[in-house]
């Protein structure tokens, strides 16, 4: 298949490392991967803020770079980046070739599991990993239940880890509560956000595990902060680096 990239300014500009990582991952998996010119901020630190004027602006120049590429899909390596895109998408532009866009627009780990379907991997990963099931991906993607949800239980990111030689997975206390990033919250709540980090980091920390993985980097940049700060035994990945370990 074609694959159309969506990279973040996050992480363009704070963890390159997810991008490079995601496009070696699908290209190993026999896919033509492309890079649209043009794209810049999905808006949520705009819409996060009441600055709807100034996100549309932004949102309209993403959107456009998107606009008549050919592509089967669009994938994107940051859920809540994906998750504003859409709904900033549908607010600002109720065009079809909007719509087109749309419908194309998948986040990376939904895109391996539902549409790649992917369950071979080539090597191993010895690590024991706590999972990091950040709100936008399961609220919003549905890549997991949450825990506020009786009834049926799903976990795309556990699925798909699961399937890696060696691999150990466990998940903190109070497995997805927010770690306390939350886009601009972390800005305007530094303190409960900071304490929120805090809590969450020594929550993944007491499981022993060798890494903390997610599939947010916002999520996971919050997090690594943390853990560098408290000098915690413990080290953080983006699901893209994982898998493409493993491949």
């Amino acid at each position: 298949m074609k694959v159309a990239l969506f990279i973040p300014c996050l992480v363009n500009h704070m963890v390159p490392h997810v991008g490079i990582a995601t496009v070696e991952l699908l290209e190993k998996l026999g896919h033509r991967v492309v890079l649209p010119k043009g794209q810049t901020c999905c808006g949520q630190p705009m819409t996060n803020s009441g600055c709807f004027e100034d996100a549309k602006k932004t949102t309209l120049k993403l959107l456009n770079a998107f606009k008549g590429v050919d592509c089967d899909y669009i994938v994107c390596p940051a859920a809540s980046c994906l998750v504003a895109a859409k709904e900033n998408f549908h607010e600002f532009d109720d065009s079809p070739e909007a719509q087109a866009v749309i419908g194309k627009l998948k986040e990376l780990t939904e895109f391996l599991h539902d549409v790649e379907g992917l369950e071979r991997f080539n090597k191993p990963f010895p690590h024991k990993v706590s999972l990091q099931m950040s709100c936008h991906g399961i609220r919003m993607l549905d890549l997991a239940t949450p825990s506020e949800t009786k009834g049926y239980s799903y976990n795309k990111v556990e699925a798909l880890l699961s399937h890696i030689e060696g691999i150990e997975i466990t998940y903190p206390a109070r497995r997805d509560e927010c770690c306390g990033f939350g886009g601009t919250f972390a800005l305007d709540e530094g303190a409960v956000s900071g304490k929120m980090g805090k809590d969450k980091a020594q929550a993944h920390a007491d499981t022993g595990a060798d890494y903390v993985v997610g599939f947010d980097p916002s999520c996971m940049m919050h997090l690594d902060g943390v853990i560098r700060r408290q000098q915690y035994p413990v080290k953080t990945l983006h699901i893209a680096e994982v898998i493409n370990m493993a491949l």
